[in-house]
């Protein structure tokens, strides 16, 4: 008997949440699609709290699921489809940074606005906080229910589907802070969570960055390059280039009276 095929579940982009906002609703999702409908609230007096309630801080959203890869230790894959602007939280407690010879997943961390919540400030140009005037350690995600920390990171034929927005959670010299990222484009079930690490990342560690799709848990490929058609013998005995015949007039009666020029010369 044929068993039935198993159907996504139907999930939303979830709202970003905002410091005017009295509670939270929980971005996360079952492992079956359902929308957690517990609220979030601030934690140390930040404006905008990560936005998982305790189960899902500890335990990660369900709609991601971490597996092991065959080569690079852990990947972060789609449960199942997800929509572009599905948004997810990664989260750390706040330290120092460790040794590039360390293995880790530390963010760099900027607070935002104690009370905007925000890091877009309209008086510096482009709108974003400085980084050098902002940065407070990073948030390291050892020892926490975060699995955002097992994305990947693109390899030279793959591109990312998710990217940071830097909307930072919590406070300067807080005890946890987190970072807000989306998916770029709809995510398939099993398919690999990739965003961009930096050219920094792999050159202070001496890696070879490498594409990390597999068969099993694929990963986003860059647009090809279209390619030229390649002519065939018959095409390059038969076909002949455009050209601008009264171009090629005029150069040919140059040619012929340069030539008379010549030959007159040489006959005197």
């Amino acid at each position: 008997m044929t068993q039935p095929t198993k159907v996504s579940p139907q999930v939303y982009p979830q709202q970003r949440a905002k410091a005017s906002d009295e509670s939270i609703q929980c971005w996360a999702h079952s492992q079956t699609g359902k929308r957690c409908t517990a609220k979030v609230t601030s934690r140390e007096g930040e404006p905008i709290p990560i936005p998982y309630c305790e189960r899902h801080l500890n335990s990660g959203d369900g709609a991601l699921k971490v597996v092991n890869h065959p080569f690079f230790g852990k990947a972060l894959v789609a449960r199942y489809d997800l929509p572009a602007k599905y948004r997810m939280a990664y989260w750390g407690k706040r330290g120092q940074c460790a040794n590039c010879d360390v293995e880790d997943r530390a963010i760099s961390f900027y607070p935002p606005n104690p009370v905007t919540g925000s890091n877009i400030d309209p008086k510096i140009a482009g709108g974003r906080t400085l980084k050098r005037d902002n940065y407070n350690g990073v948030l390291n995600p050892g020892n926490t229910g975060d699995v955002i920390q097992y994305a990947a990171c693109p390899g030279p034929n793959e591109k990312q589907n998710m990217r940071s927005t830097f909307q930072y959670f919590g406070l300067r010299n807080g005890d946890i802070g987190g970072l807000e990222f989306v998916t770029l484009m709809p995510v398939p079930k099993n398919t690999q969570l990739l965003h961009w690490y930096g050219s920094g990342w792999w050159e202070v560690r001496g890696i070879k960055r490498m594409d990390v799709g597999t068969k099993r848990y694929p990963a986003p490929l860059r647009d090809a390059p279209a390619k030229k058609k390649r002519r065939t013998e018959e095409e390059d005995e038969f076909t002949s280039p455009e050209v601008d015949l009264n171009k090629l007039a005029k150069a040919i009666d140059v040619e012929w009276k340069r030539r008379e020029k010549q030959s007159e010369q040489t006959s005197a």
